[in-house]
Formats: structure tokens, sequence, C-alpha cells
């Protein structure tokens, strides 16, 4: 869109909400200006020095417009698709429908990206694998999605194991996440891809900066019904509350209720895999990290050899009305769904 043409009324304008407070980013992105053209209209016309005897502002990109998210959502931290865990998942995924949820925020580590990680080699089980050919693979999907969502995830999950998969195969690992996500895709109606540290392995992998759209491409999803940000959070306004979904650095056990306190929001947080519902110190926000939705059973690190991951624990949330539903293992799935 072409700039305004500056007259004496835009001026004044210009001047009112300079004034009032604005700076001249916030002002040119009100007036469609860029803002140098703001700041020499207000300098000119209030007799201030000009913007060449001053500090120029960076040209630098600011990273404050991550995702913005109205309305009630699912959040679903560290799928880790295709190591997912489809029987827990699908059970979340019934209780949004029944609540009529239709927007959901992935909070980080959306795909594993295994077949690109940094982990040793590990070692693998002999088993016998019948190949489908893709025709094969095609009807069967096309059938899968004809079904109801409780039933789904058994056939996918058969063609999955009859592509022999183990995980080191990058070709292989997108083409069968490509197929869960379109799954899970035809579940609700916007969809918000906050970035974890997995999602940083490709970026690593091809040692090069990569405009975080282009994951959309790689799994062939629609940039209009999913929102991706070079961002490892995204906001949530729901009920009048401000939530955070954030995939953090830290994964300590009060990682939560710091970020909390720092922030004056509510936090809800991915990537420790742990299960924590509390409140920052003040009392007024609520701090939950959610624990994950990946199978931790099919991950060679951490199935193989055994290691201390206090508090691991499959959950998710769904926020509604400003109230977020921190679900589990030992939720009551039915009877959650008479409270829709």
């Amino acid at each position: 869109m072409p700039e305004a043409v500056v007259n004496a009324k835009l001026k004044r304008e210009i001047i009112r909400l300079k004034q009032s407070g604005r700076s001249f980013s916030e002002i040119g992105r009100e007036l469609n200006l860029a803002p140098g053209t703001i700041k020499t209209h207000y300098y000119l016309a209030t007799g201030q020095p000009s913007a060449p005897q001053r500090i120029p502002e960076s040209p630098y990109i600011r990273y404050d417009e991550p995702p913005i998210l109205e309305g009630d959502a699912l959040i679903l931290p560290d799928v880790e698709i295709p190591f997912h865990h489809a029987e827990f998942l699908n059970r979340v995924l019934d209780l949004a429908d029944a609540w009529g949820i239709k927007q959901v925020i992935c909070a980080g580590d959306l795909l594993h990206m295994d077949s690109i990680s940094g982990w040793e080699p590990n070692w693998v089980p002999s088993r016998e694998r019948t190949i489908l050919s893709e025709e094969d693979e095609s009807r069967l999907l096309a059938i899968a999605l004809s079904l109801p969502r409780n039933k789904q995830q058994a056939i996918i999950d058969i063609i999955g194991e009859s592509a022999g998969l183990d995980g080191k195969d990058f070709s292989a690992e997108m083409g069968f996440a490509r197929k869960a996500l379109m799954a899970l895709d035809k579940c609700f109606e916007r969809f918000v891809w906050v970035l974890g540290n997995h999602e940083g392995r490709l970026l690593r992998a091809i040692n090069s900066p990569v405009n975080p759209s282009e994951l959309l491409n790689l799994m062939r999803l629609d940039s209009g019904k999913w929102e991706i940000g070079p961002y490892y959070y995204a906001i949530l306004r729901s009920g009048g509350e401000e939530f955070r979904i954030t995939h953090p650095k830290s994964v300590a056990n009060g990682a939560a209720r710091g970020l909390a306190a720092q922030y004056h929001q509510h936090i809800l947080m991915g990537h420790s895999h742990k299960l924590f519902m509390d409140f920052d110190p003040s009392g007024n926000y609520w701090a939950i990290q959610m624990g994950h939705t990946v199978d931790e059973q099919r991950l060679a690190y951490a199935a193989q050899r055994d290691a201390k991951r206090d508090f691991h624990k499959l959950g998710s949330v769904i926020v509604m009305d400003g109230r977020p539903y921190l679900l589990h293992e030992h939720t009551d799935w039915e009877r959650m769904k008479k409270l829709a």
C-alpha cells in the first residue's frame, strides 16, 4: 500500500500522536508512513532538531510481535511427531471436540527431527516389516481420514510401521510426519506453531538462517490456517486473561513460576516434559509446566538407558473462558466431556 500524502491535517495528527507519548514507529504503523517520514515532518513542524542531528533509530528488527490468538484454545506441548503418543493425543482431541475448541497452539517441538539430531546412533531391534507402495499408503490414509477420529490413528500407525522407520531417514520421517499433521489439520480451524529446540535442529543441519514459514512449506501446511513466526512463545487472550505459551530455555522445576513473575502473565510452558500446576509468588498468575505429548518409549535416548527424569508426564492444556484445564493420564475423560 503506498504511503499517505502528508498534508497539513496529517502533520497536526503526527504532532498530536507524538506528544501523546507514541513512538515514531507506532505512529508510522498507524498512519501508513515510514518512521523517517514521521520524524522529518514532526521536527520541521515543531522546530526541534532534525533527525540527522539526533541518534538514529536502529534499522534492525525488533522481536516484539509474537503470534497472538484470541479466544479459547487447545495447547499441545512437545508432540515431537512422528514419535507422538497417539492414544493420549486422541483422548485430548476428542475432549477438545466435545468442548467446541477450534484453535490449537503447538507449544514447541511439534516435530522431532530425529534424523538430523545430534544424538549418537542407537541400537535398533531386528523387525521384519512389509513395505507398502505409495499408492497403497494413499488408499489406506484416505480410508483412515473417513473414519471417526478415535479410529484414524490405528490405521495411520499401521502405515507408519510398514515403512520400516528407524528414525534416521529424513524423507521417511518427514513423510510420516506430514500424514500425522494432515489428520491433525482436519480437526481444527486455526493453528499457531511455536518454535522449539527440536525445530532448531533444522537450522543447525543446514547452517543457515531460515524463515520459519519454510517449516509450513516442508510439511505442506496452509499458511492461511497455520501461523508461525521467529518466536519461541505466543500469546493467548481468553476471557480477559493473557497467557504466555512458551518453549523456554530453562527446564528447571520452578521455571514457569519465575517466568510468570517476570512477565506478569499466566505461563503455559513446554520443553521440560515435566507436569506441574502452580502459581507465581504473588498468587495472581498460573504457572503451569504442561508435560508432553510425545511417547518417550519411542525415543531411544530416553527408553534404552535408565536416567532420572523426574515428573515427566503426558499432559496438555485447554484454555476456555480465561481458565486453564490441565489434562493428564489420570483425567476422567468421559466426565470432562459432560462439562461442555
